[in-house]
């Protein structure tokens, strides 16, 4: 194998001018070749992680936690409820209930 850190930098423009050099019945061959070669590079690459996105996600987390941790009681959501049906079907248009 040639020495990588010696060589100029390889360009898209060249790669491109190597596969139109190679006749279309071959390019399948090529695409596979390509496709080995990529697998048994081993990945260094950290992956990116945005900072501004990862400190969104902490943040919305977090809130969903919070909901999880309330140990509010059911029947005070069930008197919520129904004092906004009340005030929704009061003063309709309709005769007929938004909530029957």
């Amino acid at each position: 194998m040639a020495d990588r850190s010696s060589s100029p930098p390889t360009s898209l423009e060249l790669l491109l001018h190597e596969i139109e050099a190679t006749p279309r019945e071959y390019w399948a061959d090529l695409l596979d070749a390509l496709r080995q070669f990529r697998q048994k590079i081993p990945s260094t690459a950290p992956p990116v992680i945005d900072a501004e996105q990862a400190r969104k996600n902490q943040a919305a987390i977090d809130l969903l936690d919070s909901w999880l941790g309330e140990t509010e009681d059911a029947s005070e959501h069930q008197q919520a409820w129904d004092f906004l049906k009340t005030a929704l079907d009061e003063d309709r248009l309709s005769d007929r209930p938004l909530f029957p």
